[in-house]
């Protein structure tokens, strides 16, 4: 059995090494509350719950060290007077080599599901999670390395435990608050156990990008996971910069890695207590308070796609869930040392952006486009498999000057190759040399609707599974879309989401601020193309500018 050793992660002592695991938990003086996290310069997933979506239905599992607290009041209903109800909305289960009842509660775990799924409490009742009817499954996978080392280690067949024991409970999400050192290509055997299990089972990964490394760290370099930054506050419950702690990217090998970025700063959360809570977050942005953020709105959006009120099949496929959360993110962020990342489409501090919970639902709940078809919709999205050596093809009608928004992502394949030999049978473990990965190489190509030949979009790196455009319409028609499979012999099932967002009205020069340059231009153009309406227009829009693509 293959261990590592890990150390804990605090603000008196930092200890690092290439075999750490570090679990980042600091403690800030500020005091917000979780309810701004969520709210609309946040995740925004209140806007969601306001829906009538709040995860209620779906179970989520963490794996992290120990276990969160069950007996929280944050994790029971509450009566009319605030106080807990009925039985606890968390579990737990020991998936080491120790007994699996033994029950670990710490603060960190606590916090996390905390973010998670909350129910607020007596004293905080507004502070809920990012899905606070969903169920949450606390899963430890790691221990002393003996009676006598206090020392964590944590093994790969405890992982697998704890990822077969999460499907038993009907999980649909696993968010992972800890990290690992060692190469991040992706290929050691923890990332291929979470592609494994994504890949096979449609779970949902929310990782976190990790902590005080230089760049992400296992379990961020999976391919089929949401990894996730940490974002601090820029102003009262705004959200705008990444955290001075969170790890960029690339991956060692490359990749693309951030996804998204997520609140992690000054958020009021239960700890290791029955009534227990405190702000966690400083502005290192640790993504321990970040990425339960993406499992929870993962929630909240599958809570959507099982209801009586999503008409359309396979919008609970893991891969749509990740192309809706990149697509719809805010990409105007500060990077970790207040740089403005505006016109950068992906950014090594914040991924692809803040993670906006409605915007996700808006495309979501848009309807689905199948291929070969064209659409006249704002926004959707679309699930397929395209063989190798083939093309799926999309058309979406755009006008000059909005922008198209488009993601298109896969799964890597990864193939248990001694699943069903006579020497496994019975006992089912993954050992190392076991997971073979494999990547269709996927084309997302865009094309001017005057000219079917000519792409406006350039080719993506063959060892990235996202691929994101964002491009400003220079006219009016139809684009051709186009999901490219240049695999010899891989087929690929894949999600597309796509958004037409409407410039500003009076932005003349669309340089997405109405200013004096836009006056000049109204000028130049006086009774030609822009009239007196146009004048007023531009009176009553005087100086509002689209926060994400402009930086005042």
């Amino acid at each position: 059995m293959v261990m590592k050793r890990y150390f804990l992660c605090t603000q008196e002592k930092l200890r690092f090494s290439i075999t750490t695991l570090l679990l980042c938990a600091l403690v800030s003086p500020l005091s917000f509350a979780l309810q701004e996290s969520t709210g609309p310069n946040g995740s925004n997933v209140q806007a969601v719950h306001d829906l009538g979506y709040t995860g209620e239905g779906i179970s989520v599992g963490l794996i992290s060290q120990d276990h969160a607290r069950y007996t929280h009041e944050a994790f029971f209903d509450k009566d009319g007077e605030g106080m807990p109800t009925g039985t606890s909305h968390a579990n737990y289960y020991n998936a080491t080599d120790e007994d699996p009842t033994l029950y670990v509660p710490i603060s960190h775990d606590t916090s996390v599901g905390g973010i998670i799924c909350s129910r607020g409490g007596a004293s905080y009742p507004n502070d809920k999670g990012a899905a606070p009817a969903a169920e949450l499954y606390s899963f430890r996978v790691t221990r002393n390395a003996s009676e006598t080392d206090p020392n964590k280690v944590i093994a790969p067949v405890w992982v697998q435990e704890a990822l077969d024991q999460a499907l038993d409970d009907g999980c649909q999400i696993i968010v992972t608050g800890i990290q690992l050192g060692g190469a991040t290509d992706g290929n050691s055997i923890w990332s291929l156990i979470y592609d494994y299990y994504a890949y096979e089972y449609n779970l949902v990964f929310a990782t976190a990008a990790g902590n005080y490394a230089s760049s992400v760290t296992v379990f961020g370099d999976t391919y089929n996971s949401i990894t996730t930054g940490g974002l601090i506050g820029t102003a009262t419950d705004l959200y705008g910069r990444v955290g001075s702690g969170s790890n960029p990217g690339p991956t060692s090998d490359g990749r693309q890695k951030p996804d998204i970025a997520a609140p992690s700063q000054n958020q009021w959360v239960p700890i290791n207590g029955d009534i227990s809570w405190r702000n966690e977050g400083t502005t290192a942005g640790q993504t321990s308070w970040s990425v339960p953020h993406t499992g929870g709105v993962a929630a909240v959006l599958l809570s959507y796609a099982n209801s009586p009120e999503s008409p359309e099949a396979n919008d609970n496929q893991n891969e749509v869930i990740k192309a809706v959360i990149v697509n719809s993110t805010f990409p105007n962020i500060q990077d970790e040392y207040g740089t403005a990342t505006t016109g950068q489409v992906w950014n090594k501090y914040r991924g692809y952006g803040r993670i906006d919970a409605k915007r996700t639902y808006d495309i979501l709940s848009s309807p689905k486009i199948t291929p070969s078809s064209s659409t006249e919709n704002s926004k959707g999205w679309a699930y397929d498999t395209v063989a190798s050596g083939q093309q799926d093809s999309y058309t979406v009608q755009g006008i000059k000057n909005e922008r198209l928004v488009v993601t298109l992502t896969w799964n890597r394949r990864i193939i248990w190759n001694d699943q069903n030999s006579p020497q496994n049978l019975g006992h089912g473990i993954i050992e190392d040399g076991e997971l073979e990965a494999s990547l269709a190489d996927l084309d997302l190509e865009i094309y001017d609707p005057d000219d079917y030949d000519n792409a406006i979009t350039t080719k993506f790196s063959a060892i990235d599974n996202l691929e994101k455009f964002d491009l400003l319409l220079t006219k009016t028609g139809d684009y051709l879309i186009k999901v490219v499979n240049q695999s010899g012999n891989e087929s690929a099932d894949y999600a597309i989401a796509f958004e037409l967002l409407e410039p500003l009205e009076a932005d003349y020069n669309t340089d997405y601020v109405v200013n004096g340059l836009d006056f000049s231009k109204l000028s130049a153009e006086w009774l030609n193309t822009l009239n007196l309406n146009d004048l007023l227009i531009l009176a009553q829009e005087w100086l509002t500018y689209d926060p994400k693509y402009y930086s005042p």
